[in-house]
């Protein structure tokens, strides 16, 4: 009965993982699976140690405990398509003010992760008065077997990627890579050293590869700022590439956006870059030519380091900065950051008007319109960085701001998106308006972007099917790409540029039109001749006429290289050296953050 207890603990626990990677849609390789088995053996090979009396209890335990961490990795991993760390413990915080476009992503299926633990309870209920009384001598020999079968079996795999393979943990630029060379408790075994290291003794500087590399790119203007035009920049939430120029039943979604087209530079081809800070990484990612981190926020894990932003760079060179957002100053460290970032100003919820809330915060229209009064108040010239809300998930629009008709449409999540981009269009196309009302508008440099997609893009969402995605390219583009328009000042035709970037090289085109000396930046203007390398957080990119797709069950280096005009995939030497420059980039901005490392001496 004890061999039995302790098999049919395994055998439930192994169950989970299974269960976890089909709700997870991620890869059960066998050595993930080994890793995980030989995790089990380690972790609870002392309890065969103890008595079965006690034993069996405990065993339930860690079968809930389990349930516990798989269930929170799997919701996490929803939102963000990554699993917890203990990086993320300060970002926690902040769930709380989204909790109801997190909930939306909880499913009744999902506690089905805990029906091991009903199962080892009942068996337990059926043996509870019997006893099966083993030496402590057999005890100890067992508990030790185990564990070196768990050793073998965990470290077997590990050694092969590391020895073999050249997988250097050191050198992984994502957490899911992390997960799938070290198994669940590996992952989360790892990261936890990590977090205790990095509070115990934090890296302290650059190395002198790192900041010679930081030299060997940093550019500089050889005129000078030449031009002084106040600078509009909106951040759009939620909002995706797709729904520009879309129509549903006969109705186009964004009117205004695609008028605005007519009138502005516009980037079919602009992907986001966010990880796991979303709107916050968004922001940062724009203001500082940096990429996310691999784990968290760097609103919240490090936001008082400094990144030679853009704000700072435009308050250095005469510009009145000002960060405008309708909800709480301190959600996200805002407050914090922005000063921190150099914007001389920053006007949050206090600073709106008590009227009506869609989803989170004030209506879009009246922030947008609100938002243009507080601009008047600034000196000329000024940098004005708005973060728009009302679209934010789970989409939440009264019925009597719905003016599409869905009919059709089955997903209700969906639906309510399609509602809410519509009414935030008409608010960007009033904002439009008054800035041209009040001469604000033609020599001013106007700029739209989206944050970040949907999360309604996944494979089999009704989305995806309605856009008829049957291949890697278009899913990869349904959901990483957001719209860009830049309206030059004095410019009043369109122009469509198929040169694709990403929202790190926002910055760099701002600095490129300004003629502005700048601070270090890792992206690149979008104007200038040279193809730029548009990079994501997993190590995938997009450059030229390819899109590479990492593969984290393999080695890196090993994943997927398409050709974007044929959707087919193509030989992988045409993506190789591509795929070595985005692991250093990576590396390399996450050295600057985490050692501060655009600190000024």
């Amino acid at each position: 009965m004890i061999v039995f207890g302790y098999a049919l603990y395994l055998l439930l626990g192994t169950l989970k993982f299974v269960l976890f990677s089909f709700y997870t849609n991620t890869a059960f390789p066998v050595d993930l699976f080994l890793m995980n088995l030989g995790g089990m053996f380690v972790l609870s090979s002392w309890t065969l140690l103890i008595q079965w009396k006690k034993r069996r209890w405990i065993w339930l335990g860690l079968l809930i405990a389990h349930s516990f961490l798989l269930i929170s990795d799997l919701w996490y991993y929803r939102y963000f398509e990554d699993f917890l760390s203990v990086s993320l413990m300060s970002q926690m915080l902040q769930m709380g003010d989204v909790s109801s476009g997190f909930a939306a992503l909880i499913l009744p299926t999902d506690f089905l992760l805990f029906a091991d633990s009903l199962i080892f309870l009942a068996i337990l209920f059926f043996t509870r008065k019997k006893t099966f009384p083993v030496t402590k001598s057999k005890r100890q020999k067992t508990a030790g077997l185990v564990f070196l079968a768990g050793v073998i079996l965990f470290a077997a795999p590990v050694t092969y990627s590391v020895v073999k393979e050249d997988q250097r943990l050191s050198q992984s630029v994502s957490d899911m890579r992390d997960y799938y060379q070290l198994g669940f408790w590996g992952y989360h075994g790892l990261d936890l050293f990590r977090g205790i290291q990095g509070a115990i003794a934090p890296d302290e500087a650059l190395t002198a590869s790192e900041r010679q590399r930081i030299e060997d790119n940093s550019t500089s203007a050889a005129d000078g700022v030449t031009k002084t035009p106040n600078i509009i920049l909106v951040q759009l939430e939620s909002f995706q590439e797709s729904i520009i120029d879309q129509t549903v039943n006969g109705q186009t979604l964004t009117p205004n956006l695609n008028k605005l087209k007519q009138e502005s530079l516009y980037f079919p081809s602009f992907y986001h870059q966010t990880h796991e800070g979303r709107t916050s990484d968004a922001e940062f990612i724009t203001n500082t030519s940096l990429y996310p981190l691999k784990s968290g926020s760097v609103y919240t894990r490090f936001p008082d380091n400094e990144f030679g932003a853009l704000p700072e760079l435009l308050r250095d060179n005469g510009y009145d900065t000002a960060a405008m957002h309708a909800y709480e100053k301190g959600f996200w460290n805002r407050d914090q950051v922005y000063q921190n970032l150099g914007f001389d100003h920053f006007f949050s919820q206090k600073d709106y008007p008590d009227q009506q809330e869609i989803g989170m915060a004030l209506n879009d229209k009246q922030f947008l319109t609100t938002s243009i009064e507080h601009m008047e108040t600034l000196k000329e010239p000024y940098f004005s960085f708005l973060v728009a809300l009302t679209s934010h998930t789970p989409y939440e629009i009264p019925e009597d701001k719905r003016e599409l008709d869905l009919s059709g449409y089955e997903d209700p999540m969906l639906k309510r998106y399609y509602q809410t981009v519509h009414y935030v269009d008409e608010a960007v196309g009033q904002m439009v308006k008054e800035l041209k009302a009040k001469d604000m508008w033609d020599e001013t440099l106007v700029i739209f972007y989206g944050d970040h997609d949907s999360g309604l893009t996944d494979e089999g969402s009704e989305m995806q099917q309605k856009a008829q995605i049957d291949n890697a390219v278009d899913a990869f583009a349904l959901d990483r790409q957001v719209p860009l328009f830049i309206k030059k000042p004095n410019q009043n035709t369109g122009q469509v540029i198929q040169e694709n970037g990403g929202q790190i090289d926002i910055a760099p085109t701002i600095v490129d039109l300004l003629n502005l000396e700048s601070p270090y930046m890792m992206g690149n203007s979008l104007l200038d001749d040279e193809p730029n390398l548009t990079a994501f957080r997993d190590g995938s990119f997009r450059y030229k006429d390819y899109y590479y797709e990492a593969n984290l069950t393999e080695k890196a280096g090993n994943g997927i290289c398409y050709d974007v005009s044929t959707k087919k995939q193509v030989d992988r030497d045409m993506c190789q050296s591509q795929t070595k420059q985005v692991r250093k980039d990576l590396r390399l901005s996450d050295a600057i953050i985490e050692k501060n490392g655009l600190e000024q001496d």
